[in-house]
């Protein structure tokens, strides 16, 4: 098995409707752990055995990731731009991570965060933001 790189790692939200293309996120410097959780729920009973808490499996909650990114190319602030009408939107949308070796994560989510970085004198202007994972998201591996 080889070793997966972040390097060459790529976050994209899949077109849809009338949109022309895939928009694939530039200047990205990070994109958070995908975690998925599952709830529980507790069914004790009078008469568990040695008075101790019984659960079963819940539902699955896939959580929210951070990604950032730098303001360094003409694209970049189309990120802003469109970025914002996502948020402002609310709309669930398709995305993908692609992994260096060409494994994908696709999985639907909406925009939950935006904004725009610390103003510094020694930094570049950046953005960060946050997707909410609506359902599971699919892992495919590369054959």
């Amino acid at each position: 098995m080889s070793d997966v790189k972040a390097m060459g790692t790529t976050l994209t939200k899949v077109k849809k409707g009338t949109e022309s293309s895939d928009w694939l996120i530039g200047s990205l410097n990070k994109i958070g752990e995908i975690s998925i959780e599952v709830g529980e729920i507790d069914v004790t009973t009078l008469d568990s055995p040695n008075g101790a808490k019984e659960f079963i499996s819940g539902d699955i909650t896939a959580g929210d990731f951070a990604l950032g990114g730098y303001i360094k190319k003409q694209e970049d602030q189309q990120t802003v731009v469109k970025m914002m009408a996502l948020i402002q939107s609310g709309d669930t949308e398709k995305w993908k991570i692609t992994y260096s070796n060409g494994t994908k994560e696709e999985f639907d989510g909406f925009v939950k965060a935006f904004k725009l970085t610390e103003a510094t004198t020694d930094g570049l202007l950046g953005f960060e933001a946050t997707l909410k994972i609506s359902g599971l998201p699919a892992y495919s591996v590369v054959q």
